[in-house]
């Protein structure tokens, strides 16, 4: 039997898709699958990657630390600091902020284009208290349309940074980008022929740069495994297609371009996707969003507590590897385990394996395991394939933030349901 735990050891380094971490843990996984008896395939697609490099801010002869974006390549520029609690400012008031570098706490995905239509010269990002500086980055599409150069600095750098506003600061930025590829991992798992519905289950193995990742998303990975485990000893009735996703951590990038080559049998055989992103926590909370109905909400929450795992379900959009599917109105159930260590620190350096432990993975692998065997083995696919109506402009506004394009929905028309 594996151990859950120990792959996540195995799994302690970085893993920044396109890069010689995602190659090390390519092989860590599939030596895995090997060991359990079952064959995999390997699905490249190409991408942008970077070396994670450095950043610094100068005031004077104050040096401060900053961690720049992914997708950041090297730049030097000098302007006015500008604090602002609150970037929405940044919509009333059209270029307040031109030629400025503009710091604060805010982070969203509709604030890049935001920062760029003002005319921003550089953004400095303010974390969270009580964490280390996060790892995040640009889209894959500023690569082309470009992007307002942008760091992450601590929050106690950020308290320091905030008195020099109305000063001259110089920001300095070293860093690497590179065009690359990056590999999904896809195990099929046959059913007897019961039908020929299929169902997904899903997890990144990827990381953010600079982190290990052990609850998100090496613990979600070792549910996987442990998922291709049972079920390569207990033959389902329907076919399960178990994939290890790269680059979510990039944009769900691994996700979407499955779901491209993918696009005729993800309309007409996919019923479901169970997706497992963030897992470890000893002490924590098994929470469950639903991409689909309040009947699949109430079943999911229903048999997992049938076997004693009380599952905080709610009906919205979760951010992971699912959302690439609900294109085509492919319900999904994602599972997390939050509220401890691990995944407070998620995205930092102390998203480590010290802070995940066995028990914070026993309940995600046991409730995916017994979804996945109700739902593979019913007489009857228990699961429509429906979308609640009122997640349609969550799921818009998400996918729009994903690339920055026009989004289209291909869902069944209501008066066909």
């Amino acid at each position: 039997m594996i151990n859950p735990y120990k792959i996540v050891k195995d799994l302690n380094f970085e893993r920044l898709a396109g890069t010689e971490g995602e190659k090390k843990a390519i092989a860590a996984i599939t030596d895995y699958i090997k060991k359990i008896g079952l064959e995999y395939k390997l699905e490249e697609f190409p991408l942008h990657t970077f070396v994670p490099g450095t950043a610094e801010i100068i005031c004077g002869q104050k040096n401060f630390t900053a961690r720049p974006y992914g997708l950041n390549e090297n730049i030097s520029l000098t302007g006015e600091l500008v604090y602002l609690n609150n970037t929405d400012v940044l919509k009333q008031n059209k270029g307040m902020c031109k030629n400025k570098l503009v710091i604060s706490s805010a982070f969203s995905r509709q604030l890049a284009p935001i920062l760029k239509s003002g005319g921003v010269k550089g953004y400095i990002r303010i974390g969270n208290p009580g964490r280390e500086v996060s790892s995040l980055s640009h889209r894959q599409n500023s690569i082309r349309d470009g992007y307002v150069p942008s760091v992450t600095v601590k929050h106690e750098i950020g308290e320091k940074l905030i008195k020099l506003q109305g000063r001259e600061v110089t920001l300095n930025i070293e860093q690497q980008t590179k065009e690359s590829t990056a590999k999904n991992i896809i195990v099929d798992i046959f059913g007897s022929g019961k039908d020929d519905t299929l169902t997904i289950c899903t997890a990144h193995y990827d990381s953010v740069a600079k982190c290990t990742g052990a609850s998100d998303n090496a613990g979600g990975t070792a549910v996987l495994l442990k998922v291709a485990e049972y079920f390569a000893a207990h033959k389902p009735s329907r076919d399960l297609r178990v994939i290890f996703f790269s680059g979510e951590e990039l944009g769900l990038l691994g996700s979407q371009n499955y779901v491209e080559s993918h696009t005729e049998e993800v309309k007409q055989r996919l019923g479901l996707v169970l997706n497992v992103d963030v897992a470890g926590d000893p002490v924590g909370l098994d929470v469950a969003n639903i991409i689909g109905t309040d009947l699949l909400r109430g079943y999911f929450g229903g048999i997992s507590q049938e076997i004693g795992i009380f599952y905080k379900t709610k009906l919205d959009i979760y951010s992971s590897d699912s959302m690439p599917f609900t294109k085509y109105e492919i319900p999904s159930v994602n599972l997390a385990r939050v509220a401890g260590k691990a995944s407070f620190h998620i995205h930092t350096e102390n998203d480590a394996v010290r802070f995940v432990k066995k028990p914070g993975l026993d309940n995600p692998v046991k409730a995916s395991i017994n979804l996945l065997n109700r739902v593979l083995n019913a007489e009857i696919y228990p699961v429509e394939k429906s979308i609640d109506d009122n997640l349609k402009d969550k799921i818009l506004k998400y996918l729009w933030n994903l690339n920055y394009l026009e989004p289209e929905l291909e869902w069944e028309k209501k008066y066909k349901k």
